[in-house]
């Protein structure tokens, strides 16, 4: 992996004499990240912004956060910790305002065109009133639209295409690798098996239930969870409650892998693997960590299982 660096006054180099490297994307995570160290003889000028490449196909583009020189026996040994482009979004706060039946492409000429971020998404729409609200950045107006009004979640590609991330149509055996390590991790501390809420004014209570049938099969009762939903529009409400419930067993069920060297595939793509613990045909990869140091070179998975919980939602 060739990683470029430009410096406060313009210069551009190839960064060598890496000593260890850590390149990691989330899925639902605005920002993808790299750490590098390396060592150098006399200094590093003040780094503004830092590029990966794996052949001539950048894999991330970002600005540089923080950097630290130290002097050694052997040189400066330097440390710089980037964040990708979507930063921009992320730092800069979106100006409240309520939108009257805004569309993606609205939230995106407001809020994302003016850093050069170009836009790649459908047509997404929603027929009522979307509020922003103080506080919430701009990478969040556009995302939290997208995820309510379509159900979706966005990413931004390292040429600044703002695009919906998609579950890859065919499922690859995660068995084709040099798999070095597996783990399966169950994690029942997060689902909810019931939410509670009262949706407008003339609710006395929280007389709306949303419950996950499959928390029954799972032995799960941690059932209560109160929402007010009065300060939603209508066309948010349901799928506030509905998603929030199916959120929390987003952790139940990971694989966690290290594989020999990088792996390639886009977040979202499905995996089977087999081991001596069975056969699981779909997971999910939700997250990705490129690892360079002494012990070589290895990419970290997370893997979710696809889970229906078979909501259903009741009124007492």
């Amino acid at each position: 992996m060739r990683i470029c660096v430009t410096t406060i006054t313009g210069r551009e180099y190839d960064l060598s004499n890496i000593t260890e490297l850590c390149l990691t994307s989330t899925a639902r995570v605005a920002c993808d990240s790299l750490a590098v160290n390396f060592m150098c003889c006399d200094g590093a000028e003040e780094i503004v912004t830092v590029k990966a490449f794996d052949g001539e196909t950048c894999l991330f583009n970002g600005l540089c956060d923080m950097q630290k020189n130290k002097i050694t026996d052997e040189g400066f040994n330097v440390y710089i910790y980037a964040r990708s482009t979507a930063a921009l979004l992320v730092d800069n706060e979106a100006e409240p305002f309520t939108y009257n039946r805004p569309t993606a492409k609205q939230l995106w000429f407001t809020f994302a065109k003016p850093f050069g971020f170009k836009w790649d998404l459908p047509d997404i729409q929603c027929g009522d009133k979307y509020e922003v609200t103080m506080g919430t950045s701009c990478y969040g107006a556009i995302s939290h639209f997208v995820s309510t009004a379509a159900d979706r979640q966005i990413y931004i590609t390292a040429d600044n295409h703002i695009r919906l991330l998609e579950e890859s149509t065919d499922i690859k055996s995660l068995n084709a690798y040099n798999v070095l390590s597996v783990q399966y991790v169950i994690n029942r501390s997060e689902p909810l098996t019931e939410i509670c809420f009262k949706k407008d004014i003339s609710s006395s209570g929280y007389k709306m239930h949303t419950k996950a049938k499959a928390a029954d099969c799972l032995m799960l009762s941690r059932r209560k969870h109160y929402v007010n939903l009065m300060s939603l529009a209508p066309w948010q409400r349901a799928y506030t409650i509905a998603q929030k419930l199916k959120a929390s067993y987003e952790n139940y069920e990971t694989l966690e892998a290290v594989v020999s060297g990088y792996v390639r595939e886009e977040l979202y793509q499905r995996f089977s693997f087999s081991s001596r613990l069975g056969n699981d045909n779909d997971y999910l990869l939700s997250e990705k960590r490129y690892v360079v140091d002494k012990n070589g070179e290895r990419t970290r998975l997370i893997l979710k299982k696809k889970f229906d919980i078979k909501e259903i939602t009741y009124v007492d």
